[in-house]
């Protein structure tokens, strides 16, 4: 069995992805203008973009958020200082808060009193960064989150530490993705911050969730730092500085008709980065690896140009496994054949943390370009 094991071709199990290192350094130094940036490790936890990140983090007051104890370790195999870390898992159990502080964490958030009271048994206000995480239907009311306090948590939690030992102390939120399609959410949410939360102590304000660095008015930031005379604006940063920075190329392992539908297999699927599909419907960037054109865009929706129908689903050999209904030129319906290798853009974000154990079998190899 080990010979035979020795012999397999494992190149056959290779997806492959395309890192842009200078993209990422360009994202980075955009929203740089804009804010401190903090990168959360759950968007892609890559160790390659992390050393890209590092340099550029230790240079000014910047960090990693960290949601978890598997975080913090894969920073401090990297020789993060923990001084560069944010965890900012609200619903994290008392003994993972603890061990956090106790390896040299001093920056955490919270949502509730009853965490900081719990949190106070062990840890030295004087010497802490705390964020307090706000609700956002606090403002949105008919957009549901679970996360966050309300206002009233909010003013006891910022009167307590406003008669605290604690000097270092703000406000965080999120823009979910049920807020996107608001508009001008962020000023709505800034300007709500400046109404409600001044002259309660708070020395900065971290937002997540935000939109590309050339939709965010740098103004918008000044006049909350001058309004709430704060020291800093942090920028949660994940999606939107890595996610155009890798895309995969992933390669057809059968084709076949069923009732006169043309179906292509990939190698890769939900199980192994196309889960956002079902978390929430998207519709991913890809191309097909013609011989003779190039890059040829593959379509969800038939148009009069690309109007030859197929199906595309994932190789995990689940009935569940699909990608999707796909349009292309007829032109091109010939190549959609065993081994036609297609392109996906833009996976930076999310896509490779949904690798799961089920395809645990697939080795990704990264190629920098």
């Amino acid at each position: 069995m080990m010979k035979e094991k020795k012999m397999l071709n494992l190149e056959e199990n290779n997806i492959y992805f395309y890192y842009n290192k200078n993209k990422l350094i360009e994202n980075f130094n955009k929203f740089s203008k804009l804010g401190n940036i903090y990168y959360p490790l759950k968007t892609n936890s890559n160790e390659i973009l992390i050393k890209t990140l590092q340099p550029l983090i230790n240079k000014e007051n910047n960090g990693f958020l960290i949601s978890s104890i598997n975080h913090f370790e894969k920073l401090k195999k990297l020789e993060v200082d923990p001084l560069h870390m944010c965890f900012i898992n609200v619903l994290a159990e008392y003994e993972t808060v603890k061990y956090l502080y106790n390896s040299g964490v001093r920056f955490f958030s919270f949502d509730n009193l009853d965490s900081i009271i719990n949190f106070l048994k062990y840890a030295d206000l004087s010497k802490v960064k705390l964020a307090i995480r706000i609700s956002t239907m606090q403002l949105i009311k008919n957009k549901f989150t679970h996360l966050g306090a309300d206002f009233k948590e909010t003013l006891e939690i910022l009167t307590f530490l406003q008669n605290s030992k604690c000097k270092d102390y703000g406000i965080s939120f999120y823009i979910q993705n049920n807020l996107k399609k608001e508009n001008n959410i962020l000023e709505k949410l800034l300007k709500y911050i400046q109404e409600n939360y001044d002259n309660l102590g708070i020395s900065f304000v971290s937002i997540g969730g935000l939109e590309k660095s050339e939709k965010i008015k740098g103004e918008v930031i000044n006049d909350l730092k001058n309004k709430l005379k704060i020291n800093q604006v942090i920028l949660e940063v994940g999606k939107n500085l890595v996610e155009d920075t890798i895309e995969m190329e992933t390669r057809v392992i059968r084709d076949k008709m069923v009732n006169g539908k043309q179906i292509v297999i990939i190698k890769n699927g939900i199980y192994s980065g196309f889960f956002d599909i079902l978390l929430y419907n998207k519709k991913f960037s890809i191309y097909l690896k013609s011989k003779y054109d190039g890059e040829i865009k593959v379509e969800y929706e038939k148009t009069e140009e690309n109007d030859f129908e197929f199906y595309m689903c994932g190789g995990s050999s689940d009935s569940g496994d699909k990608i999707g209904k796909m349009y292309i030129n007829p032109k091109y319906k010939d190549e959609l054949k065993k081994d036609a290798k297609f392109i996906v853009k833009n996976v930076g974000a999310y896509f490779e943390e949904f690798f799961m154990p089920y395809s645990s079998d697939l080795k990704k190899v990264f190629i920098e370009v």
